[in-house]
């Protein structure tokens, strides 16, 4: 299979998008997490439960990294129907998937802070880190990745290979956590939908045949315009 460049690749794309929000999801669930949208409570939480915040760092990280190909493979998907959004698309992907795994390494230092400190201290010294400079990793990594993948699923979309619903479950998938804050429901829920939606690219790209992956769909999905009746026609005609 790896000498064949065109099945690995149709195969790895799969992998990726199947398992990519699968893995997410696994973190999500995996996660301890706080009562309350406080850096006290995450702290609290991170120290009741150090192996288990661990293990969902690990997983949240593995998960973002297997989006990245995934995003790849939608790319490929959609380039040639509708080049300029799968374009500007991927490269808000590209930016956003290739921080976003970085940022988990936080989980670990905060971890780190709420055992060793007193809560008072550890809370004060992480809260210190969020600046200007942390913005300015944060807003890229997080709106490349969720402008990136809606608007990936809009072009393939476009492209015949997704449903209609499929953006706007992955823009959902990403902003329901978001927008909550915190929380095990928005958060599974939310990762549930990326599940759901890219997962549903994935199982297409494994019913294809190699051929097929070569050759995705090179015109964009067109509205089907209703023929005019004859009454019409003869009345626009004269």
């Amino acid at each position: 299979m790896l000498s064949d460049t065109d099945r690995f690749a149709r195969r790895a794309a799969v992998v990726a998008l199947v398992g990519g929000p699968l893995v997410t999801l696994a973190g999500m669930l995996a996660t301890p997490w706080e009562k309350e949208a406080t850096t006290a409570s995450y702290h609290d939480a991170l120290a009741a439960h150090p192996d288990q915040a661990q293990v969902a760092a690990i997983l949240l990280h593995l998960g973002y990294l297997l989006l990245l190909p995934a995003a790849l493979a939608m790319f490929h998907l959609a380039r040639r129907a509708t080049p300029r959004l799968t374009h500007v698309g991927g490269v808000l992907a590209l930016i956003g998937l290739g921080s976003l795994p970085g940022l988990l390494v936080t989980d670990f230092y905060d971890l780190a802070l709420a055992q060793g400190l007193p809560r008072s201290q550890s809370v004060a010294i992480s809260d210190s880190v969020g600046g200007a400079g942390m913005v300015a990793l944060a807003i890229p990594a997080i709106g490349g990745t969720v402008l990136g993948l809606t608007l990936l699923g809009v072009a393939t979309w476009r492209a015949g290979i997704a449903r209609g619903w499929v953006p706007f479950a992955i823009f959902l998938g990403w902003f329901a956590p978001l927008a909550s804050g915190t929380g095990l429901l928005p958060a599974a829920a939310g990762a549930t939908l990326l599940v759901l939606a890219i997962g549903s690219i994935g199982l297409r790209v494994a019913r294809m045949s190699d051929a097929e992956w070569i050759a995705v769909p090179a015109a964009p999905r067109q509205r089907t315009l209703r023929a005019k009746s004859p009454k019409i026609a003869s009345e626009s005609a004269a």
